[in-house]
């Protein structure tokens, strides 16, 4: 019997084709699986290394940060990429950290030639914008997005409010400076002006408004805060949909500030500095120093609107006039009858405006412009402003001591605010557990990182990837 083969040769050259072509699949199933896997390894690093944002942060000012000082105090992109290679190290390599006397099969044989970070956004890059848009999301987040807007459209209104009483803060000196210019000119045979007693009242503001004894000494040192050094620069703002320069958004920053930071009307005794709000507004190293620049301030501005009101009132203007006349004319100099009319009136008015400032540093409400039902200081109590200028016990309406905080908030440089704003922070945690020398400049929000690996020692794969905390990224 003759035996050809033929069916030997053709299974023969159908089985190397086969084969040929089940390896290739096989080869490309290798290929796919350990792209994947490469994938799949720099995601699960990248959520991990974001799962260590600071824990004290989130707590305190629901903001989500990366500390890549990791509590030593030197913030460092090294270490942040060396958390991030162990990552990716045990979820390419199955064996790695395991206890099992046989190593799992490993058909990928993956290894981690690289890593690195291209992209990093630190809180204080772009003069603090990061930060601030962070603080925006978490107000909304907070309030949730409709409440937010509204409370800052609420503050908006309040800031329009203050823009159209127009108060001109100068002009009580001015006017005053003008008085006795013209008063010089008169010989009234006084030995001094009737009404400089109570301007003099002005100096050391706090000792006239309130017990000094109960105010914080606390003090500031800026020299180791963010505000006054150098600071770990990044690459800027990335991605993200909410504009921080907008009017809205700026109000939203302002509200979360108020939310999360003290001042005078409802500070707490702890270790920190007492009056953050007013600290964010004014910058010097001491509360008391914050406290009476604030003071000062509210007092200028409720001088203004209270002299205007005075000069313009026939209520008031009646009376005074009435009596220095009477007495111009017995001291015979009737051409000092007008210009002491008007210093008595700007006297009456300061010591109104004392009465408005402790009124307002006591929670209570005090109207942008005054009525006559308003008005508090009798004209009797200039003898002794103090021991006159008292809290009414009752709520009121108008403006707060924080609606005026809202005000100096919205008027302030916007990268002076932010900065201080860290400040505050910094300084907060640094008194919990294992962050004595946090910086939030070595705080990290965005990153974006390249890593090569090689698939079985033949194939080199990069995978690029970034990671934001800001949900709309």
């Amino acid at each position: 019997m003759k035996y050809r083969g033929t069916i030997t040769v053709f299974l023969s050259l159908i089985l190397t084709l086969v084969l040929s072509l089940i390896m290739s699949m096989t080869e490309s199933a290798a290929y796919a699986a350990a792209r994947m896997k490469c994938e799949i390894a720099a995601d699960m690093a990248l959520e991990s290394v974001f799962a260590e944002y600071n824990r004290a942060l989130l707590d305190k000012y629901d903001l989500y940060f990366i500390d890549t000082s990791y509590g030593s105090g030197t913030p460092s992109l090294e270490e942040l990429t060396l958390h991030m290679k162990d990552y990716i190290s045990y979820n390419i390599d199955p064996s790695k950290g395991t206890v099992f006397p046989l190593d799992p099969v490993d058909f990928t044989a993956l290894s981690l030639d690289s890593l690195d970070i291209s992209e990093v956004s630190y809180a204080s890059d772009a003069a603090g914008r990061v930060f601030k848009r962070q603080a925006i999301q978490a107000f909304e987040d907070s309030h949730g997005i409709s409440a937010a807007r509204s409370m800052a459209q609420k503050a908006g209104s309040l800031i329009n409010q203050y823009d159209s009483s127009d108060a001109d803060v100068d002009m009580p000196d001015r006017k005053r400076a003008e008085l006795e210019a013209e008063l010089n000119g008169i010989d009234y045979k006084i030995d001094e002006n009737p009404a400089r007693n109570a301007f003099d009242d002005r100096e050391g503001i706090l000792r006239h408004i309130m017990d000094t004894r109960g105010i914080s000494d606390k003090s500031i040192n800026k020299a180791a805060l963010i505000s006054s050094r150098q600071t770990v620069k990044g690459t800027g703002l990335h991605g993200g949909t909410i504009d921080t320069e907008s009017m809205l958004s700026e109000l939203m920053f302002d509200e979360y500030l108020i939310d999360r930071c003290t001042c005078y009307t409802d500070a707490v005794e702890d270790e920190g500095a007492q009056y953050e709000l007013e600290y964010i507004i004014h910058g010097r190293t001491t509360d008391t120093a914050n406290l009476r620049e604030t003071a000062e301030r509210l007092l200028a501005i409720r001088y203004a609107t209270d002299a205007v009101y005075a000069l313009s009132s026939p209520e008031k203007r009646d009376p005074v006039e009435a009596v220095v006349s009477v007495i111009c004319a017995l001291l015979m100099i009737p051409d000092a009858a007008k210009p002491l009319t008007e210093l008595i009136l700007l006297a009456w008015a300061y010591g109104e405006s004392v009465s408005d400032v402790v009124r307002l540093m006591a929670g209570e409400r005090v109207p942008l412009v005054k009525s006559e039902a308003d008005w508090k200081m009798p004209l009797w109590g200039l003898i002794s402003i103090k021991s006159n200028a008292r809290p009414t016990g009752h709520q009121g309406t108008g403006f707060s001591y924080k609606d005026y905080l809202r005000v100096f908030l919205f008027l302030e440089n916007k990268t002076a605010k932010c900065m201080r704003a860290m400040d505050m922070i910094e300084m907060n945690i640094r008194l919990t557990d294992g962050n004595a020398a946090f910086r939030m400049d070595g705080c990290v929000e965005y990153v974006s990182m390249a890593a090569a690996m090689t698939c079985r020692g033949k194939y080199r794969l990069t995978i690029d990837r970034s990671m934001s905390y800001m949900s709309d990224f």
